[in-house]
């Protein structure tokens, strides 16, 4: 059997490879969360001595980004979603169906554990166990994310797997985790799908 893994991760500042090749077509790009056009979000964080929200100290692009800033984990998880349909439930969100890939930019500082996220469907009812794709590792996506270095994370949506039940014509929510203890902050930016 024959496993092949694509690492795609570009630091900021840094230029892509130049024999790369040169899409003959524009990249569809929907962004839905940027902090200046597309503005619109709410999160929630465990335990709740966590925080979410957007910020101006720091961010990738523009002025804004969204910081989850945690302290702990030896006694519990640590946890946030941001949901750029502020939690309105129902036929809202984004239709992934025509996307390969999950992007965003990504800060950690402090001290952080292995980064992991999943994607959240909505429906009639909030955060049923259907409505969650896999968890994956950021890290497996970009090895050198806790550099405290703004990079860009390509996650192939096949890679969250999606389960029975799942709606990927209304998609709202990431989820991010810190899987470990740990005292620092993720800074979240430019959220979209290619």
């Amino acid at each position: 059997m024959v496993v092949l893994a694509l690492f795609t991760c570009h630091q900021a500042g840094v230029p892509a490879d130049s024999a790369a090749p040169v899409a003959s077509a524009p990249v569809k790009r929907v962004v839905v969360w940027d902090g200046e056009k597309a503005t619109k979000g709410s999160g929630w964080v465990n335990p709740k001595t966590c925080s979410i929200g957007s910020q101006t100290v720091e961010a990738h692009s523009g002025k804004t980004a969204v910081e989850f800033k945690f302290k702990g984990g030896a006694d519990g998880w640590m946890g946030a979603g941001w949901n750029w349909c502020a939690f309105q439930t129902g036929a809202f969100g984004t239709d992934i169906t025509g996307f390969k890939t999950f992007t965003f930019w990504m800060k950690t500082q402090g001290t952080v554990a292995d980064v992991q996220l999943n994607l959240l469907c909505n429906g009639e009812k909030f955060d049923l166990p259907e409505h969650h794709t896999e968890k994956v590792s950021a890290l497996t996506y970009c090895p050198p994310l806790q550099d405290g270095q703004w990079h860009k994370v390509i996650i192939p949506l096949a890679d969250l797997k999606q389960p029975k039940g799942f709606d990927p014509l209304h998609v709202g929510e990431l989820q991010i985790f810190n899987a470990g203890e740990g005292d620092g902050s993720f800074f979240l930016d430019d959220l979209a799908f290619e």
